[in-house]
């Protein structure tokens, strides 16, 4: 795994996952933009080498971004303006996002299918994660499984609410700051963990 893994995953987790309310059904908009925008970058990317023009690629990268940010934003206001009225200014937060997967994973050298797969495969790393994590803050904040809706959000009662006051807190910033902090820890055990395997098996098969 990529030695930079720790700090994307640090600085969207915090760009993307403290800012938005804790409902899943902003955690499934605010991922689908990461792709909208992993996409819409690399077809940006492809025409500038078709062009020849990849000197001024970086310029185009950032333009790109506001441009499919702004694009997006409108498709969501169409299909559900009271959820792209509450997620605000949240939905340029992923912009920032991919900006730093395409800066880390960025290979001059490779191929722009290569770059896209590999773009592809940690944006989807960290929406699974991200689903999760909305998916949790949801269900023991509000008690809810909720889906984006024309009429704001399609809420499916899981759990009394009443019956977990204490729960809210996993729906506040604070809370989530404490989610993404124990996450981020958890994460870097497990690959601390799995590094110590890996030079294990080094050393085996050096001997």
């Amino acid at each position: 795994m990529n030695k930079y893994l720790y700090y994307i995953f640090t600085s969207i987790s915090f760009a993307l996952l403290i800012a938005a309310p804790g409902r899943f059904a902003f955690g499934l908009i605010l991922c689908f933009e990461l792709f909208f925008l992993i996409f819409t970058g690399f077809l940006f990317s492809f025409i500038l080498k078709k062009l020849e023009l990849n000197e001024m690629n970086s310029v185009f990268t950032v333009i790109s971004l506001i441009f499919s940010t702004i694009l997006y934003k409108q498709i969501i206001m169409c299909l559900f303006p009271l959820i792209a009225l509450q997620l605000s200014f949240v939905f340029y937060l992923p912009a920032v996002t991919s900006y730093i997967i395409g800066i880390v994973y960025k290979n001059v050298n490779s191929s722009t299918k290569i770059s896209l797969i590999e773009n592809v495969k940690v944006t989807g790393l960290f929406s699974i994660l991200a689903l999760i994590f909305y998916l949790i803050r949801d269900i023991i904040g509000y008690g809810t499984f909720t889906f984006p809706s024309s009429k704001g959000l399609f809420e499916y009662q899981i759990l009394n609410s009443e019956n977990f006051v204490w729960g809210t807190l996993f729906a506040s910033i604070p809370g989530s700051l404490v989610l993404v902090s124990v996450t981020i820890l958890i994460f870097i055990f497990v690959q601390k963990k799995f590094n110590i395997i890996e030079r294990a098996e080094d050393a085996n098969d050096s001997e």
